[in-house]
C-alpha cells in the first residue's frame, strides 16, 4: 500500500511539475520559442536533472491563453546512468484571459498525452526519484477557505512584490496513453502500467468531480496481467479534510497461470467517505463480485495512519459450491448424497485490527443446516492464529458429506465410535500443527447424524494450548439415553498420549445398532463406562498401546439370530446321529433378563473373566480375550440350562439341564465362529448314566439276594420245623413203644 501511494504521489507530482512549466512560462513568454532554452535551464536547475523540450512551444491568445508543448523529457538520476526518468509527447493547457487580469485562474481541459514514467530501485535499494523527493525545503502550507482553494505562485523579478493567482476552476484533466514502469532490482520485481487513460469532469471548487480511469497492467510477482476501469464521483471539503467518493466502481480482468481457470473478472462498487482529520473512512453499499461470488455490506475504518481498526457487516450471497469450486480449480470429493454441498450462504458482523479479527452474529447456511455464533482469530506472530469460537448448529447430517461406501454389500462390522474416540482421531494430524494449536471453543448441535447414529443436544468444549488438547465436557442425548465423556491429547512429547473417559447411560441398544450397523443383533437397555489410554500418532499404534477398563450392563434384551438352546440341541442331535430339529421364528433369539461384564484392556488385548447372562431358561458365563490389534477372538462361554421345563427349548433338553455346556467363540470380528464343545459333556453324562444304571443293578441284585436269603431262611426254618416235628413225632412213637402205650 505504501509503495502504491508513493507511486501515485510521484505521478501526480510529475504532472504538476509539467503543468507548472506551462504556468510559469505564460507571464514571461511573448514568443515561446525564444525562451525554450531558459525554461529547460530553469527546470534543470530546480530538479538537478536535464530537461529537454524537443518540439516547439505553441502559444494561443484571446479568448483563451493557451500553451501547447510537444515532446518533453526529464533525464534520469545521475546514479542510474543515461536514459530518461519521465517524458510526455504533448501537453496542452488553456486559460481564460479575462479572469487572469483579476489574478484568477480559469483553465480549460488540461491534456497530457503520452506520459512515460520509469521508476527504478537498484540492487542497494536506492531509488531514482530520491533526489526529487528530498531536495528543497517546503513552504508553509496555505490553509484554504471554505469557499475557495488559494494557490499562490510567486515569481521573483528583483523587487519586493509578488503576483498572487487564485485557482477558480479547470475544465477537466485528460491523461491519454500514459505508461508507468516500476523495476525493483533488489527484489527482482517488475510492474508496468500501460495505456493509462484518465479523464475528469470540470474541477470547480465546491462541486463534485467525475473521474474515469482505465489502464492495462502487468506484474512479475505474482505473474499477472490484465486491465482495469475505475470510475467515481469525488466531493471534497478541503477545509475540513473530508472527501467522498460516491458511486465508485472498479472493474478488473486479471490473467495469469496462477489464477483459477487462468482468468478472474472482479467487480468492486461502493461509496467511500474519508475524513483525514479524524483518520476515519467508511465504505457503504459495498459490493464485490468474482467467480460467481457476490459479497456485499459496509465497512468502517479508524486510525488510518496508525494502528488500523475496523468494523462492519458483510453478506455473501447464496452460491453453489459444486459449481463454483471446480471453476476455481478445487475438486470436491464425491459425497454419499449427490445433493449435498449445493448451497452456501454467509453473513456476519466483522470487527478487529491488523492483529485480531472477530466475526459476530455469524450465520452460515450449509444446505439445510444453519450455523450461528461467533468466531475470533488472533494473529500474534505464532505459527497458527489463536482461535476462539462459540457456535450452534440446528441440524447436521455428516453422513451426507462422507464418500460413498466402496462396497455397499460388504458385511463388515464397523467399530463403534463414540464422540471422544472420534475426537482422538486428531492424533493422525502432524504433531507440529497440534503443538501450535491455540484453541478455545464451544460447539452445540441440536440434531446430529453421524455413521447412521442419531444424536441430539450434543455439547462440546475444546481447549488447546501448549501441546495439550482437551475436549471436556462432551455430552449428548441418544436413543432415550445419555452420553457423557472427556478426552485429552498430549502432544508435548515425541509420541502423542491419549486418554478418554466415557459413559453411556440407559441407551436403547437395538435402535442404535439398527441405525449404526443396519441390523439390531442385540437389543435391550444398556449402560457402558470406558476409561482408556493410548500412545501413538497412527490408528495402528494407538490400538496396539490401548490400555484401560470397561464395564457394560444390559437389561431386558435379546441376542438376535443366535439361540443358545437351539445351538445345543442341534449339536446334541448331530453327536447322536439324529435329525437336526427345526427352528421356529420365536426360537431364533436368545432372550436375557440381564447381561453384565467387565473388561481389562492391555496393549490392545481385551480380557474378560466375568461375563454373565441371566434368563429364565439359562445362565451364561464367559472367560477369554479379544485382540483388537489383529481383530481376533478366543473366548469360552459356559452355558447352564435351567432345570425348569418352561422357556425356550421346551423339555427336549431335559437331560442336559443343570449341566455346564461350553461354547467356544473363535475367528475374526468380521467372521466369528461358534462351536459347542459337547463331546466331553456327553461323556460325563454317559458315565453318570452308567454309574446310575450300575447302582440300580447293584441295588436290584442286593435286593434279589436279600430276598433269596429270606426265602432260603424261611425254607430252612420250615425244614427245621418239619424235621423237628418229625423227630418229635418219632420220639413220641418210640416212647409209646417203650412204655407200651
Amino acid at each position: 500500500m505504501k509503495k502504491t501511494l508513493k507511486l501515485i504521489g510521484i505521478i501526480i507530482s510529475s504532472l504538476i511539475a509539467l503543468l507548472l512549466v506551462a504556468v510559469l512560462a505564460i507571464p514571461v513568454l511573448f514568443n515561446p520559442k525564444d525562451y525554450r532554452g531558459e525554461i529547460e535551464q530553469l527546470v534543470s536547475d530546480a530538479a538537478g536533472r536535464d530537461l529537454s523540450i524537443n518540439d516547439d512551444i505553441e502559444l494561443s491568445l484571446f479568448p483563451w491563453i493557451g500553451i501547447t508543448i510537444g515532446r518533453v523529457t526529464l533525464a534520469n538520476s545521475a546514479a542510474f546512468g543515461t536514459g530518461q526518468f519521465a517524458s510526455i509527447e504533448r501537453a496542452e493547457v488553456k486559460f481564460r484571459l479575462l479572469p487572469l487580469l483579476s489574478q484568477q485562474i480559469e483553465a480549460s481541459t488540461v491534456i497530457l498525452h503520452g506520459l512515460r514514467l520509469d521508476l527504478s530501485i537498484d540492487d542497494q535499494g536506492v531509488t531514482n526519484w530520491a533526489d526529487l523527493a528530498g531536495g528543497q525545503p517546503e513552504a508553509p502550507p496555505v490553509q484554504p477557505s471554505d469557499q475557495a482553494l488559494s494557490a499562490t505562485i510567486s515569481e521573483s523579478d528583483g523587487s519586493s512584490g509578488s503576483t498572487g493567482l487564485v485557482l477558480l476552476a479547470i475544465g477537466g484533466i485528460q491523461v491519454k496513453d500514459a505508461q508507468v514502469n516500476y523495476v525493483d532490482h533488489a527484489n527482482d520485481v517488475r510492474y508496468a502500467i500501460n495505456q493509462l487513460n484518465l479523464e475528469t469532469g470540470p474541477l470547480t471548487l465546491g462541486a463534485p468531480l467525475d473521474v474515469f480511469l482505465s489502464s492495462q497492467f502487468e506484474a512479475s510477482q505474482p505473474a499477472i496481467r490484465g486491465q482495469i476501469e475505475f470510475r467515481t464521483l469525488i466531493k471534497a471539503d478541503l477545509a475540513n479534510e473530508r472527501y467522498r467518493f460516491d458511486s465508485t466502481t472498479l472493474n478488473a480482468t486479471l490473467n495469469g497461470s496462477d489464477l483459477p481457470g487462468g482468468q478472474a473478472v472482479v467487480t468492486i462498487a461502493g461509496d467511500i467517505a474519508l475524513d483525514m482529520a479524524q483518520q476515519t473512512a467508511a465504505v457503504s453499499s459495498f459490493k464485490l463480485s468474482s467467480y460467481g461470488l457476490d459479497l456485499s455490506g459496509e465497512l468502517n475504518f479508524e486510525q488510518l495512519l496508525s494502528d488500523l481498526i475496523f468494523d462492519g457487516n458483510l453478506h455473501l450471497a447464496e452460491f453453489n459450491p459444486k459449481t463454483l469450486l471446480p471453476a476455481l480449480g478445487i475438486e470436491l470429493p464425491e459425497t454419499t448424497d449427490a445433493t449435498a454441498l449445493n448451497r452456501i450462504q454467509l453473513a456476519f458482523a466483522l470487527s478487529g485490527s491488523a492483529t485480531q479479527y472477530k466475526l459476530d452474529q455469524l450465520v452460515l447456511m450449509l444446505d439445510e443446516s444453519r450455523i450461528e455464533g461467533a468466531l475470533q482469530l488472533g494473529m500474534s506472530g505464532a505459527p497458527l492464529p489463536a482461535v476462539r469460537y462459540d457456535l450452534t448448529i440446528d441440524q447436521l447430517d455428516l453422513d451426507r458429506y462422507l464418500p460413498p461406501p466402496v462396497d455397499e454389500t460388504a458385511d463388515a462390522v464397523a467399530p463403534v465410535v463414540t464422540p471422544a474416540i472420534a475426537g482422538a482421531a486428531v492424533s493422525t494430524l502432524p504433531l507440529e500443527t497440534l503443538r501450535a494449536l491455540d484453541l478455545v471453543g464451544n460447539l452445540n448441535i441440536d440434531k446430529l447424524k453421524v455413521s447412521g447414529l442419531q444424536l441430539s443436544a450434543l455439547r462440546t468444549k475444546v481447549h488447546a494450548a501448549d501441546g495439550i488438547i482437551r475436549m471436556d465436557p462432551l455430552s449428548a442425548l441418544l436413543y432415550q439415553g445419555e452420553y457423557s465423556g472427556e478426552m485429552q491429547l498430549d502432544v508435548r512429547g515425541d509420541q502423542p498420549r491419549i486418554s478418554l473417559n466415557e459413559s453411556v447411560m440407559q441407551v436403547h441398544v437395538g435402535p442404535l445398532l439398527k441405525d449404526y450397523m443396519g441390523e439390531d443383533k442385540v437389543s435391550g437397555v444398556g449402560t457402558m463406562q470406558v476409561t482408556l489410554t493410548a500412545v501413538g500418532e497412527t490408528p495402528a499404534a494407538i490400538t496396539k498401546s490401548l490400555n484401560g477398563t470397561a464395564n457394560i450392563a444390559f437389561v431386558d434384551g435379546a441376542i438376535k439370530g443366535f439361540n443358545i438352546v437351539q445351538m445345543v440341541s442341534e449339536a446334541k442331535a448331530k453327536l447322536k446321529g439324529r435329525p437336526v430339529p427345526s427352528v421356529s421364528a420365536e426360537m431364533r433369539d436368545t432372550d436375557f433378563a440381564e447381561l453384565t461384564a467387565s473388561f481389562k484392556i492391555k496393549n490392545g488385548v481385551v480380557n474378560n473373566r466375568d461375563l454373565s447372562i441371566k434368563s429364565p431358561f439359562l445362565r451364561l458365563g464367559g472367560d477369554g480375550q479379544v485382540n483388537l490389534v489383529n481383530e481376533t477372538i478366543n473366548y469360552l462361554a459356559t452355558i447352564v440350562l435351567s432345570k425348569t421345563n418352561e422357556g425356550q427349548g421346551g423339555g427336549e433338553l431335559d437331560e442336559l439341564r443343570g449341566l455346564k455346556l461350553p461354547v467356544r467363540v473363535t475367528g475374526t470380528f468380521a467372521e466369528p465362529k461358534f462351536k459347542p464343545e459337547l463331546s466331553d459333556v456327553l461323556k460325563v453324562q454317559a458315565k453318570a448314566a452308567l454309574a446310575k444304571e450300575k447302582a440300580k443293578l447293584k441295588a436290584k441284585a442286593r435286593a434279589k439276594l436279600d430276598q433269596l436269603k429270606a426265602d432260603e431262611k424261611a425254607a430252612l426254618k420250615e425244614k427245621i420245623a418239619a424235621e423237628k416235628a418229625r423227630l418229635e413225632r418219632k420220639a413220641k412213637e418210640k416212647l409209646k413203644a417203650l412204655f407200651g402205650r
